[in-house]
């Protein structure tokens, strides 16, 4: 049966104009990318907005979605984000979908924190005999003390804090920046020692389906790193993290 010719001429109409949306949210949901991140972890918030900047400059809107550390290292290597936010140099041995970007966004120290107790330390042997806590997902000390006998991992540095204050932990190991995490719960009585165990600089990832983006990415990077913008980011959160430190060591 013929459809009369207005009947038709609408159903046209209708059909570009539905395709037409389509095509818009094709096009614009491809130029979003979604990148993982380990949930109230500093390091992350101070690197996050940097990286925007850098996506935007290549075309694209970058979101982040919070999630546990470990399950964000996983699902970004299924390929369920484009990317993890930021990492260790080395995370692709392990996550093998997984490339790095190669320019260095930031740096972290990982310390020994303490419930106000005082040890000398020199390195990771001489933390080894003592009950340590380490928050699962941060790869870098977790493969650091990944040999030794009295290690405790957990989800968060809430938990990591209440143990080393009730006692079950001597040694919390954390990146500096948990002074910001320690000054948002309000943790009071906490020592960091020094010097740093180790210090590693820290790169963004993308699930190897978007390896076409790591040129244009790191083009992106190189300029904001030659610039000055990159150590600008870097100074400004050491000295928030230093503010935080002595604000709650005073």
């Amino acid at each position: 049966m013929m459809l009369p010719t207005p009947v038709r001429g609408y159903l046209t109409l209708l059909i570009s104009a539905m395709l037409v949306t389509n095509q818009a949210d094709a096009i614009a949901s491809a130029n979003f990318v979604h990148l993982s991140r380990a949930e109230n972890e500093p390091l992350t918030d101070q690197i996050f907005p940097l990286l925007q900047e850098a996506y935007r400059r290549v075309g694209f809107s970058a979101l982040d979605q919070n999630v546990p550390g470990e399950r964000a290292l996983v699902m970004a290597n299924s390929g369920e984000f484009f990317g993890d936010v930021v990492h260790m140099e080395g995370l692709e041995k392990y996550y093998v979908n997984m490339i790095r970007v190669p320019v260095a966004l930031i740096h972290f120290d990982a310390v020994a924190f303490t419930a106000g107790r005082k040890f000398n330390i020199s390195g990771w042997a001489s933390i080894a005999p003592y009950n340590v806590c380490v928050r699962r997902g941060i790869k870098a000390i977790e493969f650091a003390t990944g040999g030794m006998k009295n290690v405790h991992l957990v989800n968060s540095y809430a938990q990591i804090f209440a143990m080393l204050k009730a006692g079950r932990c001597d040694i919390g190991v954390l990146p500096s920046s948990a002074w910001l995490d320690a000054q948002r719960l309000n943790v009071k009585g906490l020592r960091s020692l020094e010097p740093p165990l180790q210090t590693w600089p820290l790169f963004h990832y993308v699930h190897k389906s978007h390896i076409d983006i790591i040129p244009s990415l790191t083009r992106a990077l190189r300029k904001m790193q030659n610039n000055g913008e990159l150590r600008k980011n870097e100074d400004e959160f050491k000295n928030r993290v230093e503010y935080a430190r002595r604000a709650e060591t005073d």
